[in-house]
């Protein structure tokens, strides 16, 4: 190791003090060092105070020099302090290092202490993240009081309560809201815009009007189809539930129970005859019911006089399903013939 010469040094006679000028003892001395002084005499340092000021033993000899040359020279003891520092070393750490193994890679070191992987580390108290750790682990310092939005850079605590405080702000708003499926909090419904469809509940429509329509449609009854045309599909009305109407100059109501009438009044002239005890009108075809009948029917009828009232009507030759028959009008007197005889006439059955 070369001896250390930089700079100049001021020393004094009889004194331990060596002041340095633009040197280095920190870095280039060691008390103990062999210090050669202007003089040329040899001393040895006893301390190094900073980099411009150390001490020797025994005091400068030498004449006093503001600026003289020197040299540090380094002892033989450097070697032997090495020597006993590493075996120290040795000693302290020598069984670690054989554990660290000869691959001076991260990678060998890792083979050479099994850790290539989590399995060869021994677990300590909630050391690692396993799954069951992880669901164990509890929030400490989680703050519910943040609902803004969750960004990218949030800690995952950080969003956890901002999540809570945003579920919390929504059920609080919800507070005075009805619950889904059955509830019996909705008393009313305003600024409803949309009708409700059948399957929620509602009409689908807006408007009793269309309500009416619409039922209509359906197959439900209102004033707009309860009078019109009766009819039927295999046995099941489809139509209107009474049927009225003015044919064959005989008038009619069907039902849609099924049910029918047929009624019809004429006038016929010549008064009536002697009939035995009683006087007879002529007989009076009375022609087609409006509807034909199915099945039995029953009917009745009665005749006046249009003077003097009173009398009665028969029939006097059947009719059928279809057709009235002739009728004639009795009276208890004779109707002179200038007088008309009106037969009034009713039939009840079924259309279907």
């Amino acid at each position: 190791m070369p001896w250390y010469k930089a700079g100049t040094v001021s020393v004094t006679q009889n004194s331990n003090s060596v002041i340095g000028t633009g040197t280095a003892f920190i870095a280039n001395s060691r008390v103990g060092d062999g210090w050669r002084g202007p003089d040329g005499g040899w001393y040895e340092v006893t301390n190094i105070a900073s980099d411009t000021a150390l001490s020797i033993d025994p005091p400068y000899q030498g004449a006093t020099n503001a600026a003289g040359v020197y040299a540090l020279a380094p002892l033989q003891g450097y070697v032997k302090d090495s020597a006993d520092a590493l075996r120290a070393l040795v000693n302290q750490f020598g069984g670690v290092l054989a554990v660290l193994g000869t691959t001076p890679t991260l990678a060998g070191i890792r083979t050479e202490l099994n850790l290539t992987d989590t399995d060869g580390l021994p677990e300590g108290s909630n050391k690692y993240h396993t799954e069951a750790r992880v669901r164990a682990a509890v929030l400490t310092g989680l703050v519910t009081t943040d609902a803004t939005a969750i960004t990218a850079a949030d800690a995952l605590l950080v969003a956890l309560g901002k999540l809570q405080a945003q579920a919390t702000a929504t059920a609080q708003s919800l507070g005075g809201k009805a619950a889904s499926g059955s509830n019996s909090d909705i008393t009313s419904l305003s600024a409803l815009t949309t009708a409700l469809s059948i399957a929620q509940g509602g009409t689908g429509v807006k408007t009793i009007a269309a309500l009416l329509t619409a039922l209509q449609a359906a197959g439900a009854y209102g004033r707009n189809n309860i009078v019109g045309t009766v009819s039927d599909a295999a046995g099941v009305p489809n139509g209107a539930i009474l049927e009225s109407g003015f044919i064959n100059s005989c008038y009619y109501e069907k039902r849609a129970d099924g049910s029918l009438l047929n009624r019809k009044q004429v006038t016929i002239g010549g008064g009536t005859a002697a009939n035995g005890s009683i006087f007879k009108s002529v007989n009076f075809d009375m022609g087609p019911f409006a509807y034909p009948f199915v099945g039995d029917y029953e009917m009745f009828g009665y005749g006046i006089s249009s003077a003097s009232g009173g009398g009665w009507a028969g029939q006097q030759l059947f009719g059928s399903a279809s057709t009235w028959g002739q009728w004639a009008a009795y009276h208890p007197v004779l109707i002179s013939g200038s007088t008309n005889m009106i037969i009034a006439v009713v039939a009840h059955g079924r259309w279907k």
